[in-house]
């Protein structure tokens, strides 16, 4: 399991409007890849890559489509915010069989591609396995496998005005940690070391933090929790600079309000399409 689950590849940010999306992203101080149309499906995204991680900004542009990712749905009933973590794989077929091994019963692997504009008529493509919601205590998560790295990353898309480095950890909102325990643990063949707020799983690449509503000040003091949606749900995200200093500098100079607070420069979710981010020292 150690070999087939790499930690976090990306997150999935599901989004109203690309282009309003792309904007907002511009503000907070990242390169924003150029539109990436899934061959086939409703749905486009634009990305903001860093060396072995990134965001997708993930929106329909062609509803006449197959919603293969049902994120219709998922808007209409939560709004704009996280809808799924992904996990890096170095393979995704022998990924299967290890964590079928572990009691997951996962689908696939299933092959997906968007095309580039440049180079021209170059092809992004992925092997991706998904597990079902209810194996992971209904917190969303599959793996990537990434058929064509070089093509994701050309080095001016990993460079950004905030300094951004990568994903330094994720959090999410759980009613009971209790149930998450175990799956997460075997997905990731190690134990949850308890904290103040929940739980946290150290991923290798990244860090996982499960927080109850009670405990969610303790990690992210003054963060608000949706009374509305369901639990669970990824609420923040945490991004590795090195000087959140310079990441707000680079926001407000776009006319972005930032909240500088003692390990920390936050962003709120109104600016950050629903998602709670924060840049942090790494």
């Amino acid at each position: 399991m150690a070999n087939s689950i790499l930690g976090i590849d990306h997150m999935i940010i599901g989004v109203r409007d690309l282009e309003r999306a792309r904007s907002a992203y511009g503000r907070l101080g990242f390169t924003v890849a150029p539109l990436g149309d899934h061959v086939g499906k409703a749905t486009a995204n634009h990305c903001l890559m860093f060396a072995d991680t990134y965001l997708e900004l993930l929106g329909i542009n062609e509803p006449g489509l197959a919603d293969t990712t049902s994120l219709a749905a998922f808007l209409d009933n939560w709004g704009e915010g996280f809808v799924k973590m992904a996990l890096g794989t170095p393979d995704a077929d022998a990924a299967r069989a290890d964590i079928a091994r572990a009691g997951f019963t996962p689908e696939g692997p299933l092959d997906l591609s968007r095309p580039l504009d440049d180079p021209p008529d170059a092809v992004v493509r992925f092997r991706n396995l998904q597990i079902p919601g209810e194996e992971t205590a209904r917190l969303g998560t599959f793996l990537c496998g990434h058929l064509t790295p070089d093509l994701m990353r050309p080095p001016p898309l990993t460079e950004h005005a905030n300094g951004a480095k990568g994903i330094h950890s994720v959090t999410a909102l759980v009613d009971d940690v209790a149930p998450f325990a175990g799956p997460w643990s075997r997905l990731f063949d190690a134990d949850a070391a308890e904290t103040p707020f929940g739980l946290t799983f150290d991923m290798g690449r990244g860090r996982l933090h499960l927080a109850t509503p009670e405990g969610l000040g303790r990690l992210h003091p003054g963060a608000t929790v949706d009374s509305a949606r369901e639990l669970p749900y990824y609420l923040a995200v945490r991004i590795a600079t090195p000087s959140p200093a310079d990441a707000a500098a680079a926001a407000e100079a776009n006319g972005v309000r930032t909240h500088r607070l003692d390990d920390c420069v936050r962003i709120d979710p109104s600016d950050a399409c629903g998602v709670l981010l924060e840049f942090v020292a790494a």
